[in-house]
């Protein structure tokens, strides 16, 4: 009776044991399917790229470069890859009319392969047969490529780490803060054009900066130098407004002095200009 009792307890065990990891299995292929049949949409900047005109000939399309340089477009597409061909291709290319003029301009892609940056797009005009002048530039604002053929170019990568962490953001308790971080282009006439802010943009900016200067002012970590996020919310805002009214320094230090009058003031408009000043360096809108 002893050992039927222990058969019997271990057969129990076993069987409760394989029904435990057919449950267990049975649970990570159900896991393992669903995750696998989710699709993630394509974005649209990769979407263009993908479906766009291609050029079987790059070699024989010329690019006159913002410094007046000439290149091929196969030459331009391999120093973007650092010179060497057999390595694998970050940068592509592709036709498409922008200004609907019937005339399509040639744009290239390129990622740098930075932590959190950087994607670059250059735009290239018509400029004569297999010819094209460089109309602009678009570097680190995670640039989308809209349906429209217009351009969405955000500012979180340019001050993803303003004064705080890159994942970091003001929490808003309140709801009422409108996330504002980017601005639209579109090419006109050859040249890029920031889409003019209206009077409701305006509205909703300087509601922003209100609600954000009434927040406790807390001050930068000094080991770290960050703080939860308010200043880049402050900066992104104030990124926004520069480039969609005209890019006027003077109002647009006036509009942060009116809403942050903390004891800082002086250093986050300076750090503040900085940026701004890098990002019309490395753009060209």
């Amino acid at each position: 009776m002893y050992k039927m009792g222990i058969t019997a307890v271990l057969f129990l065990l076993c069987v409760s044991s394989s029904r435990l990891q057919a449950q267990v299995e049975t649970t990570d292929s159900v896991l393992y399917a669903r995750d696998s049949a989710l699709e993630i949409p394509t974005d649209p900047t990769t979407l263009f790229f993908q479906e766009a005109e291609k050029t079987k000939t790059p070699e024989k399309v010329l690019l006159i470069q913002k410094n007046k340089k000439t290149v091929s477009l196969s030459g331009f597409l391999k120093k973007l890859n650092g010179g060497t061909p057999d390595e694998p291709l970050y940068a592509d290319h592709g036709f498409a009319d922008l200004d609907k003029d019937g005339k399509k301009e040639l744009l290239v892609y390129n990622y740098t392969g930075g932590a959190h940056c950087c994607d670059e797009i250059y735009i290239f005009s018509p400029a004569g047969k297999n010819k094209y002048l460089q109309a602009g530039k678009f570097f680190a604002g995670n640039t989308v490529i809209m349906e429209d053929r217009t351009f969405q170019y955000d500012f979180h990568e340019q001050f993803g780490y303003f004064f705080t962490c890159f994942a970091c953001g003001v929490e808003d308790s309140s709801g009422r803060l409108t996330g504002i971080s980017a601005i639209t282009l579109r090419l006109r006439k050859g040249k890029l054009q920031v889409q003019p802010g209206d009077s409701n943009l305006l509205s909703l900016i300087r509601k922003n900066l209100e609600l954000l200067g009434r927040l406790p002012y807390a001050a930068i970590d000094p080991d770290l130098l960050q703080d939860d996020g308010l200043r880049k919310e402050i900066a992104l805002n104030l990124a926004v407004y520069f480039y969609s009214y005209g890019r006027n320094l003077g109002t647009t230090q006036a509009l942060f002095k009116r809403y942050y009058t903390h004891p800082d003031a002086g250093r986050i408009w300076s750090q503040f200009r900085r940026q701004l000043s890098y990002i019309q360096q490395a753009n060209d809108f």
